[in-house]
């Protein structure tokens, strides 16, 4: 219901027939900004105190959601043809405070590389600060991050 949930709605009601932002609470909790994005757009539809309960298919291929209200417990089933999962983008980095720089949203400080103040320590992912955070990207500075720790351990006497 943030600004990450709302920006991606508005961004797949841009390329999609039909988007469905399904929120478990009756507010949103992203900017203004978002809520009139969202209003303006007619293909966009909130559905309000409701969850995913089920991903429905038939022959391996995805026809649907089962919904509940989750104030009624009503549910039903949403005929979609694809699923776009976003939760927000809080890090899980509280371990690490006091052990690497962390920025004031709690994104691991690293370079391009992965590479950190702490020598040795690498960061990959959607901890790390940037700008894009999706598997792909995720999945590159793992790769990245790899072949930055096999370097270190070659270079480092241990």
């Amino acid at each position: 219901g943030g600004n990450v949930a709302a920006a991606d709605a508005v961004y797949l009601a841009r390329i999609c027939a039909k988007v469905y932002l399904i929120h478990r609470r009756d507010r949103l909790r992203a900017t203004a900004i978002y809520h009139r994005r969202l209003e303006e757009m007619p293909n966009v539809e909130i559905l309000w105190n409701h969850e995913v309960r089920e991903m429905v298919s038939e022959d391996g291929k995805l026809t649907g959601l089962r919904v509940e209200n989750n104030k009624t417990g009503q549910s039903r089933i949403l005929p979609v043809a694809a699923v776009f999962i976003a939760v927000g983008n809080i890090p899980n980095t509280e371990f690490l405070a006091g052990a690497v720089d962390l920025s004031q949203s709690g994104h691991i400080i690293a370079d391009e590389r992965g590479i950190t103040t702490v020598p040795g320590v690498f960061a990959a992912g959607d901890v790390r600060t940037k700008t894009l955070r999706q598997v792909v990207t995720a999945t590159a500075d793992g790769a990245i991050c790899a072949e930055e720790a096999a370097d270190y351990l070659l270079d480092a006497d241990l």
